[in-house]
């Protein structure tokens, strides 16, 4: 029997993962290792081309899926269990005391992590 999860976002469908064939070696199946596969399975649709861990947010009912090398099985995570994925968008820093606009903007008033999020 295969242990399976699926995913669901970024493209916006949804996609079969295949972890492994038992539940022991479900049972010791982490975030990490997890995110590893989806991201081989996105690069094998052609859906992303950056290959790195820490872009991927996962979140499984409410929770965020944050530390690495946590089980899934730690999460309540089970066969054929829905996640959601989504991308990390750098910004959202602090407000600064000395600056009018929360510390979100540049001396024209722009929001930085807007103009980062236009390159996606």
């Amino acid at each position: 029997m295969r242990f399976q999860v699926m995913v669901h976002g970024i493209t916006g469908d949804m996609v079969t993962i295949d972890l492994c064939n038992t539940e022991e070696e479900f049972k010791k199946i982490t975030v990490l290792q997890l995110k590893e596969k989806i991201i081989e399975k996105l690069i094998e649709r052609g859906c992303y081309n950056n290959g790195a861990e820490d872009d991927l947010r996962l979140i499984f009912t409410t929770k965020s899926l944050d530390e690495d090398s946590a089980l899934l099985c730690e999460y309540g995570i089970q066969r054929r269990s829905v996640i959601m994925v989504v991308l990390r968008v750098p910004g959202g820093g602090g407000i600064d005391p000395g600056k009018g606009d929360g510390g979100m903007g540049d001396k024209e008033g722009k929001n930085r992590s807007m103009e980062t999020l236009s390159y996606f």
